[in-house]
């Protein structure tokens, strides 16, 4: 293993990991360094490794036939990417690429599908992050069929600086509007009024958030929906969803509503 310039305690799963785990899953991992765009998983591709990211976050893109895409999830220092080893899926439909650069810890497939016999805690920790990913990736398809951009550009940015645990992120407009899905233009607007309410500062490939109190008031319900899964499913953290108190069912009917019914 390379000498890590970040410790693997950054990884939120590791660091969970008593102590004689973490010790088998590193004799195996490999340090890297990862640069913007760096791909980690190929669609409709072999997964030959679990990535733990130490720095920087990773998204999931569902990948049309025109070549474009859209991020679906972010996995950052919460999580491992390659989660379809774990589950013995060999081939990945979506794409995951890095979004901002940062690190992580690599392992070979055949090596962590060895291992896991070995490693209870991490299977029950893996079992609790697939149940999150999914919540995520099922809240944000709502979220982009039902909320305006400003909501989601601001849920976006948040969740982004939670991952990162830092307020500075290194975008740009181009890369915000592709994982979106909307123009370059409708972000480069959206995030004019961000700064003009004070809420950011931008500059040449960052975004800074400034008041995130503010940022929380102009984003919608799903930023608390996945924040709260996030904190039950991979802290073990009481945490109330805003879901908690709408009506969704009458006896054993559901009563949730059509969009447009």
């Amino acid at each position: 293993m390379t000498s890590p310039l970040i410790k693997p305690e950054a990884n939120d799963l590791i660091a969970e990991l008593p102590q004689a785990e973490r010790d088998l899953l590193l004799s195996a991992a490999e340090y890297v360094g990862l640069e913007r765009r760096r791909l980690l998983v190929e669609s409709e591709g072999p997964v030959n490794h679990a990535w733990f990211v130490v720095d920087g976050i990773a998204s999931i893109l569902s990948v049309m036939a025109d070549g474009t895409g859209v991020e679906t999830a972010t996995i950052g220092r919460d999580g491992m990417i390659g989660f379809q080893i774990f589950h013995d899926v060999s081939v990945a439909t979506e794409q995951t690429m890095m979004q901002v650069p940062g690190a992580a810890y690599r392992v070979p497939r055949e090596a962590l599908r060895k291992m896991l016999p070995q490693l209870p805690v991490l299977t029950a920790r893996l079992h609790r992050f697939a149940v999150y990913l999914f919540t995520f990736a099922a809240q944000n398809s709502g979220c982009n069929r039902k909320h305006p951009v400003e909501m989601r550009c601001a849920r976006w940015l948040l969740t982004v600086s939670e991952n990162l645990k830092r307020p500075e992120l290194d975008l740009t407009h181009e890369f915000v509007s592709q994982m979106l899905g909307v123009r370059r233009a409708t972000v480069t607007d959206t995030l004019s009024s961000f700064e003009s309410r004070g809420l950011i500062t931008t500059k040449r490939r960052q975004i800074t958030l400034l008041d995130i109190d503010g940022l929380q008031n102009a984003t919608c319900e799903c930023h608390e929906v996945i924040r709260s899964a996030r904190a039950r499913l991979i802290y073990d953290k009481p945490s109330s969803s805003p879901l908690r108190d709408v009506i969704k069912s009458k006896g054993e009917t559901s009563v949730v509503a059509e969009p447009f019914g």
